[in-house]
């Protein structure tokens, strides 16, 4: 697997943070040379497996990303419960577009809405 991809004809470097059965979570790193900096250069790429959907995230999205990935993992016990929750997040989170898990809940049938899906 080759560890570069292009987005707007710039070359990023890819580092994989986490894969589930589902999603991909890779950072992207761009070094320029000449010229003036991108407008995009650092951020996260988000891999749907499943719908064959990629979306990249930087700045507070991203900052939100990462928040609640470190959050999920503070709260629960195991590498399969973190996975299994992560890809609840993640499915919630690229519906809606809120990367901050702690903005993401439950309706009283405990289906995912717009806020608080992960939190116990």
């Amino acid at each position: 697997m080759r560890n570069y991809t292009y987005l707007g004809g710039a070359r990023f470097t890819v580092i994989n943070l986490f894969r589930s059965l589902r999603f991909d979570i890779d950072r992207l790193d761009m070094s320029w040379v000449d010229g003036e900096k991108p407008e995009f250069c650092r951020g996260l790429r988000i891999v749907d497996n499943d719908e064959i959907n990629t979306v990249t995230v930087d700045g507070e999205d991203g900052d939100n990303l990462i928040y609640s990935l470190t959050y999920i993992f503070s709260k629960e016990d195991g590498a399969d419960n973190f996975r299994a929750v992560t890809d609840q997040y993640l499915k919630v989170a690229l519906e809606t577009k809120e990367f901050l898990v702690t903005s993401q809940k439950k309706d009283p049938e405990g289906k995912s809405k717009v806020a608080e899906a992960v939190i116990h």
